[in-house]
């Protein structure tokens, strides 16, 4: 039996040709409904090192979404039953999931465009980003951040039609796992300067456009290479552990909540905020266009959750009440197209109450009157195995919800 402590700790210091295939793991939605069985689903969280828990459990009616190996499948199910805890097999097979992933993917070139019925790799997503520059020198100009720990180039887009007077930041791919949040970015932008509708063109002309698609490049092209559950970016902490979850790794109440100590585990948070240069790096971009910030926004996968600042705290701090109000209207527009279902609240209220998150840390830092993170796609069902025909519609409602932003916060005068 592969433990999952020895798959994320010693196989992550061997990068090898062959990678971790993880047939017949199952992947379940269990939702804890009192404390008791919360309590449970924590021990198992933080004591049994063979589940990999992509969700983790937080508080009660929040859903937990948890991974096990075949040989602890018929153990696990009957635990959760003996505790009559509501559970639901989602996948038994998470590697056919996961090569129907790679089996759409060919290589493009991307002089002739992205394509969004596919997952990307950094060349793609880099190699588009010099083409747009090449071919729209106008209005497209490549932003360097910063260099990861393994030395790969953390880059952006700069996108300007207007003045330059306001500028929204949009960033992604902090977890290695996560490959839809980078594609959703490429589409917004692709919108952006292409698109000739007329609220996208406007929305382009009145803002300039940041747009960082893969602040974890070492983690993403592991996840592609080895070990496709990947979550932290590839710094060694010690012997037998490498990296750091860059999600929690940021200077917002760091340590309060939803993070770990230990080097070894999924979501150990760094021995400080901003230890990553990944957060570092970025830290020190967005303070750089900090004068003239109207809007940050972060995406990841997923959980379909609209997170408004702050993770510690239910209290209505800054302008929050603002915030919800543009963001259920933003949600509101967003579910038109498919009907998907978003909740719009603090990540203490709606999701797992993670503390050092970017956004987060950009409100407190900065003051943006917008700021908040979107976890797409979906609610526990595929998780990480999102089919790749679920790209493009995620993309899709995603822009409907941005342009709504804009227009719900110049409604009430937010912008």
């Amino acid at each position: 039996m592969i433990l999952k402590l020895i798959l994320f700790s010693v196989l992550a210091l061997i990068v090898s040709a062959e990678k971790v295939r993880y047939d017949n793991y199952a992947l379940y939605k269990v939702n804890p409904e009192n404390e008791e069985q919360l309590k449970f689903l924590k021990d198992l969280f933080e004591k049994n090192e063979e589940y990999n828990f992509w969700k983790a459990p937080s508080h009660v009616g929040e859903y937990v979404s948890l991974v096990s190996p075949p040989e602890l499948k018929e153990e696990l199910e009957h635990s959760l039953k003996k505790r009559s805890i509501y559970s639901e097999l989602k996948l038994n097979n998470i590697q056919e999931a996961f090569d129907a992933q790679l089996y759409s993917r060919r290589k493009r070139d991307t002089r002739e465009g992205l394509y969004w019925t596919n997952y990307q790799t950094i060349e793609d997503i880099y190699g588009w980003f010099a083409t747009l520059e090449g071919n729209n020198s106008n209005i497209v100009s490549i932003v360097n951040i910063g260099q990861s720990h393994e030395g790969r180039n953390i880059t952006g887009i700069k996108i300007s039609r207007g003045s330059g007077d306001r500028v929204f930041l949009l960033q992604a791919g902090e977890i290695g796992a996560d490959w839809l949040s980078p594609v959703i970015l490429t589409y917004i932008a692709n919108e952006l300067i292409f698109s000739n509708d007329p609220e996208v063109r406007a929305a382009a002309e009145d803002f300039t456009w940041y747009i960082v698609p893969l602040i974890n490049p070492d983690g993403f092209q592991f996840s592609q290479d080895s070990i496709r559950l990947w979550t932290k970016n590839r710094r060694p902490i010690t012997s037998n552990a490498i990296g750091v979850d860059l999600s929690k790794n940021w200077n917002s109440q760091w340590g309060v909540s939803g993070g770990s100590h230990t080097p070894s585990a999924q979501n150990y948070m760094g021995q400080g905020p901003f230890s990553e240069p990944e957060t570092r790096q970025l830290s020190y971009f967005i303070d750089s266009i900090s004068s003239k910030f109207t809007a940050f926004l972060s995406f990841r996968s997923f959980g379909q959750r609209f997170l408004i600042p702050f993770a510690h705290s239910n209290d209505p701090i800054y302008n929050y009440n603002e915030m919800v109000t543009i963001g259920r209207r933003a949600m509101g527009s967003l579910a038109v197209r498919y009907n998907t279902q978003y909740l719009v609240g603090t990540s203490r209220a709606v999701h797992d109450g993670a503390t050092g998150a970017i956004a987060d840390w950009v409100k407190y830092r900065h003051r943006p009157r917008i700021a908040a993170t979107y976890m797409l796609r979906d609610t526990g069902s595929f998780g990480y195995t999102l089919p790749v025909n679920q790209i493009t519609p995620t993309a899709e409602e995603t822009m409907d919800s941005l342009l709504a932003i804009i227009r719900e916060a110049k409604f009430i005068n937010a912008l």
